[in-house]
């Protein structure tokens, strides 16, 4: 079963970064060469096998969600297919599909290294259900929504998961939060056009009200509002992350994960928050 399973992880982990490639290579390219590089900077094939391949997974599911990969033809629609996906990773006794069996090898590699990512997949499955039920709606959410959206996905899910991969206690996530909502920020804006036209409104209710934010100018990343929302997110991303570095020491990380926090969140995303604002002062 093993061997059946790791050939199922290998295409499809091919097939999802050929896809990643062809549709944001700029986007994707250095992070692959980094879950790439972990394999052998960390000297343990088991735990890189791992990172690679529920990256993949997570990768494949929210380009499903967001159309960006065809929709499986015997499911209804997206919220449909993730609704299976969590029934599935509670009860991973049967595979179906590419999905399943790549899902099933995750969690064999994680037992193998005396972990469990039950939790995790349900968190960030929960979270991909939201945006599977919201696409193409335009529905402005509160604050709160958000965040609990959110932080399902990039910090309990995601974050939990990486510190297990690197032997880091899971328990410390809440000290990197801030890195975490750093870099929710990073891909809002950076992929604010293409949610808009994919129908997901991250800017909250509240965020709306405060800058004069109508519904037609979400199609508009000119419109003042919109630029206003850019400049403070850009603002309070860079703030987050140095929040980040006064928290780093309390939770005495490995350099490894260190390193890896810089090269793979930290650094993309400061680079995002700088261009926004250094574009803004040009503007007149």
């Amino acid at each position: 079963m093993m061997h059946q399973l790791d050939q199922h992880a290998e295409q499809m982990r091919r097939r999802v970064y050929q896809h990643m490639l062809e549709k944001r290579g700029w986007k994707f390219q250095s992070f692959i060469r980094y879950l790439r590089l972990f394999k052998y900077a960390a000297l343990a094939p088991t735990r890189g096998a791992l990172l690679e391949s529920y990256y993949t997974l997570m990768r494949y599911l929210d380009d499903v969600v967001d159309g960006d990969a065809p929709l499986p033809d015997v499911h209804q629609d997206a919220s449909a297919y993730i609704t299976e996906k969590l029934r599935f990773s509670r009860f991973p006794d049967h595979p179906q599909d590419d999905v399943d069996y790549l899902m099933r090898y995750c969690f064999e590699l994680a037992s193998k290294i005396g972990t469990d990512f039950s939790a995790e997949t349900t968190d960030i499955l929960t979270s991909l259900l939201f945006d599977a039920k919201r696409r193409g709606r335009l529905m402005i959410f509160s604050e709160e929504a958000l965040i609990h959206h959110f932080h399902l996905l990039d910090i309990r899910g995601t974050i939990r998961a990486t510190l297990k991969i690197f032997k880091e206690d899971p328990e410390k996530y809440p000290l990197l939060e801030p890195l975490g909502t750093a870099s929710r920020y990073q891909f809002d804006l950076e992929d604010f056009e293409s949610d808009i036209a994919a129908g997901y409104v991250n800017i909250s209710q509240e965020e709306c009200a405060r800058l004069g934010i109508r519904r037609e100018d979400l199609h508009n990343p000119r419109a003042l509002g919109i630029q206003k929302w850019f400049r403070l997110r850009a603002e309070a991303g860079l703030a987050l992350l140095e929040e980040h570095h006064r928290r780093m020491p309390e939770g005495k990380f490995s350099l490894l994960s260190r390193v890896t926090f810089y090269l793979v969140y930290e650094l993309p995303a400061r680079k995002v928050f700088r261009k926004i604002l250094s574009e803004s002062t040009k503007t007149p």
